[in-house]
């Protein structure tokens, strides 16, 4: 089977494709990320058709479709799950969706004991969970993805944290998060990555991250986990960054 995955829920767009069986037997043939201005609506269709150019795929031979949904940027959530619903809807190719945290942590090291993935939501908040790797070396959330307080979470993950265990945390700009962490958890130790590993990076998808079939992805909607009032309207009364998938998809 050949597999496209994409994210556009931060200012990184990220796609990657691979063929094979999943999650175990499988070859990744190209992946990509790259930072924007975010927008994510004239560059994720361009991206998707020069990801497929170089391993010489058409949109028709892709067999299945991963995306990011988040949480994340409110409208760029929605341009990449609204892209992935069109495609499949319009081809009857099965839809999957991953999580967009658990596609930063897929950059930790399969030897931490835990690792926590942050978006900052602003105001000392956060999009935030705490995953583990399980046997397989596959990321399992142990706390699931949720907008919140930083410091409420961080007490809320104490009981999973033994002392002098170590917990790898994810983001940009996270350097308050850290320093939250490092008063809360005084004896774990804490692995910091906050560089360009630490975007959504769509190959992670590929072995590392579980997802889910969507059963009607006509019905996908994105985990925005928090999303305000203020945001929604400003997202959708603006056009410098929409989508309008009739004209951008060709599927041949």
């Amino acid at each position: 089977m050949k597999f496209i995955t994409f994210d556009s829920s931060t200012k990184a767009l990220s796609v990657a494709l691979a063929e094979g069986e999943l999650p175990t037997d499988f070859t990744i043939k190209a992946s990509t990320t790259t930072l924007g201005k975010r927008q994510h609506g004239q560059t994720l269709a361009p991206a998707v058709e020069n990801i497929l150019k170089q391993v010489d795929w058409k949109m028709s031979d892709i067999d299945a479709i991963i995306v990011g949904n988040g949480p994340g940027s409110y409208t760029g959530l929605r341009i990449g799950v609204t892209f992935a619903k069109v495609w499949a809807n319009a081809t009857k190719l099965p839809l999957y969706s991953v999580s967009s945290l658990a596609l930063m942590a897929g950059s930790a090291s399969k030897q931490t004991d835990f690792v926590l993935p942050i978006m900052d939501a602003r105001r000392q908040t956060a999009y935030t969970a705490l995953y583990q790797y399980d046997n397989q070396a596959v990321l399992q959330a142990v706390e699931y993805d949720q907008h919140i307080k930083f410091e409420e979470f961080l007490a809320k993950i104490k009981k999973h944290i033994n002392p002098n265990r170590e917990l790898t945390l994810i983001g940009t700009d996270i350097d308050e998060f850290v320093e939250m962490a490092s008063r809360q958890l005084p004896t774990t130790k804490l692995i910091v990555i906050d560089d360009w590993n630490a975007y959504p990076h769509t190959v992670h998808a590929f072995g590392k991250v579980p997802w889910t079939q969507i059963e009607e992805p006509p019905l996908l909607a994105p985990n925005y986990a928090h999303a305000t009032l203020a945001e929604q309207e400003w997202a959708e009364k603006s056009d410098s960054d929409t989508l309008n998938p009739d004209e951008l998809i060709d599927f041949k």
